[in-house]
């Protein structure tokens, strides 16, 4: 039976509504630990180590994807915001037969995309943060 009801346009809404809830939080995750810990690091790294040692092009790239997390964060933020109330709209207006099949197709295949860039955007970002703290963590060694 909650197979069915996923494969109904309202139910395959839900099911992208909590996609749009996971993307919050997953890019609440990446700003409370990992971005917070690799700025902690950076800091910590540009008045110790730098000074000791050459690792400037290690600490652009790392300062770099930080600036471009900040940016694309927000970013990020407003899709979600923007894609829960296109979704909700949609939804109410499946509720009230305003599209036919076909255009209600349409519109839940264009917010897919949409969450699946966002969660695309997410694993990046996830990707390269982990590298960074093996490089922070290498760069401590040295």
């Amino acid at each position: 039976m909650v197979s069915c009801v996923s494969k109904t346009p309202s139910g395959q809404i839900d099911k992208m509504l909590k996609r749009v809830d996971a993307v919050e939080r997953e890019i609440d995750v990446l700003y409370t630990q990992d971005f917070d810990y690799l700025v902690r690091e950076y800091q910590a790294l540009d008045t110790t180590v730098v000074k000791t040692e050459n690792i400037y092009a290690d600490m652009a790239l790392l300062q770099a994807y930080l600036q471009q997390f900040e940016t694309y964060r927000v970013v990020i933020y407003e899709n979600a915001e923007l894609s829960r109330k296109q979704l909700s709209d949609l939804k109410d207006d499946v509720k009230n037969h305003l599209y036919d099949e076909q255009t209600t197709t349409k519109y839940i295949k264009d917010e897919d995309y949409e969450l699946r860039v966002m969660e695309a955007q997410i694993k990046y970002f996830h990707e390269k943060f982990d590298a960074q703290k093996e490089v922070v963590k290498q760069m401590k060694k040295e």
